[in-house]
């Protein structure tokens, strides 16, 4: 598999079925729209339709060139290019990609969430630009990519919130028409969220610079700062989760805030607010990564 060219990595939550699946099975699994499931046992409901999430589909297009690299073999380079197609075909005129492809509810949202979008602009970066694995695409194929790139920047620079004026971060997800945040699941409300902004921030920083995406970049790193949390740590430990004041703890950051205040919240599975941890279930409290240093990297 081609290594990712951006100076960052990027941690998931449970990985889909084509990161471990034989390349017959990947093969196999390719749906007729040209990208894959999640779960490759899913046979029905959103889920059973092609998707970008936790990894899907760019990660099939990957061990595909990769394995055309080493064989030669041009079924395995005719089902990226398939692949490569459908995420051509997946995206939004505006720029952005759903994490469903033709789904319903949350799903046809323009997802940040675990990176999603980002690590499907990543691959075709490399396409358009004929890099690592990708060396073997036509040139139309490779202009294609090019172009589903920057029609990706101009989205996520229409999607960056902006409060009384003045620009932040971004959601987890973003309506695809009016390009505000927007819910997914009920412990996932409309909010800005740090660790899909990073991610975010890292990608424009590979772009060549504008004044745009310069004013993009500084505005959410003031963010960051502006919302980063001191004196606290987070105790793991006795099956439960816990905020433990701490003068000497490194600054961490909360997952989401909320927009116009800037408060860290928690939501449970009741989709009610809150903001102390505390206050939600425990199996949401330990289910869901509420505090991170994400963001530690671009501030210094």
């Amino acid at each position: 598999m081609s290594s990712n060219p951006l100076p960052f990595s990027i941690a998931y939550a449970a990985d889909a079925s084509g990161t471990t699946a034989s390349i017959s099975e990947i093969l196999k699994n390719q749906q007729a729209d040209g990208g894959w499931k999640k779960d490759y046992a899913e046979t029905k409901g959103e889920w059973a339709k092609s998707t970008i999430d936790n990894k899907a589909t760019y990660t099939e297009i990957r061990r595909l060139a990769s394995e055309f690299k080493k064989t030669q073999n041009t079924k395995y380079s005719d089902a990226a290019i398939k692949g490569i197609e459908f995420l051509l075909n997946m995206q939004y005129d505006n720029g952005g990609w759903p994490q469903i492809y033709k789904a319903s509810g949350y799903h046809r949202h323009i997802t940040y969430n675990d990176d999603a979008m980002i690590n499907v602009m990543i691959l075709l970066d490399e396409v358009a630009n004929k890099k690592g694995d990708f060396s073997f695409v036509n040139n139309a194929l490779a202009d294609k990519s090019r172009k589903a790139v920057e029609k990706g920047v101009k989205c996520i620079l229409n999607t960056q919130v902006k409060v009384n004026g003045k620009l932040t971060a971004w959601g987890q997800q973003h309506d695809s028409s009016s390009l505000k945040p927007a819910g997914a699941r009920a412990f996932e409300v409309p909010s800005l969220s740090s660790k899909e902004s990073v991610t975010i921030v890292k990608f424009l920083k590979t772009r060549k610079s504008t004044s745009e995406i310069s004013s993009a970049i500084k505005a959410a790193e003031d963010w960051f700062k502006a919302v980063k949390l001191t004196g606290i740590r987070i105790d793991k430990s006795g099956g439960d989760v816990k905020v433990v004041k701490d003068p000497s703890a490194a600054p961490i950051w909360a997952r989401f805030y909320e927009i116009g205040t800037n408060k860290p919240i928690f939501v449970g599975r009741d989709g009610v607010v809150k903001y102390n941890l505390s206050e939600i279930e425990k199996e949401r409290r330990t289910g869901y990564a509420w505090y991170g240093n994400w963001p530690a990297s671009l501030v210094k």
